[in-house]
C-alpha cells in the first residue's frame, strides 16, 4: 500500500510539473503573438503589379513617369476593383497600355524588334548591320 501511495504521490508531482510548464508555454506564445507586428497592408500599387503579366510593370513604370497624379488615380481605382470583386484575371501589359489610351495618357513605350539568328535573338538593327557588312 506504501508504493501506491508513493506512486500516486509521484504522478501528482508530475503532473503539477506539466502544467507549469503547460502555462508558462501558453504565456510566452501570448506575448510572442502580441509582439509579433501585424502584416502590413498591400498599397494599391503592390495589388496591380501582382496581376501583371508581359511587360505590364514597364507600362505601369512608364506611365508614373509621364503622368504621376493620374496614374496614382487610375492604380488606386484598379485595386479597389481589384480587391472588391477578387478579380483572379491577369493583366497585360497591352490592356494596361489601351486603358492609359483610352483615358488620354499617351506616352510612348521602348519597343525593339529581336529576330532569331543562328539560335540566338538578336535586335533587327543589328542584324541589318550584321548582313550589310557580309554583304
Amino acid at each position: 500500500m506504501d508504493e501506491d501511495a508513493e506512486l500516486n504521490m509521484i504522478n501528482a508531482r508530475k503532473l503539477a510539473e506539466l502544467k507549469r510548464r503547460a502555462e508558462r508555454a501558453s504565456i510566452a506564445s501570448a506575448l510572442s503573438a502580441s509582439a509579433a507586428p501585424a502584416k502590413p497592408a498591400k498599397s494599391d500599387r503592390d495589388v496591380l503589379l501582382g496581376v501583371l503579366y508581359d511587360r505590364g510593370d514597364e507600362v505601369l513604370q512608364t506611365a508614373y513617369q509621364a503622368y504621376p497624379r493620374q496614374t496614382e488615380m487610375v492604380v488606386a481605382q484598379l485595386a479597389r476593383l481589384l480587391k472588391q470583386n477578387g478579380m483572379r484575371e491577369k493583366i497585360s501589359g497591352g490592356e494596361l497600355y489601351q486603358l492609359f489610351r483610352n483615358l488620354g495618357l499617351r506616352f510612348s513605350l521602348k519597343t525593339t524588334i529581336k529576330i532569331q539568328d543562328k539560335g540566338k535573338f538578336v535586335d533587327l538593327k543589328d542584324k541589318l548591320k550584321m548582313d550589310m557588312e557580309e554583304g
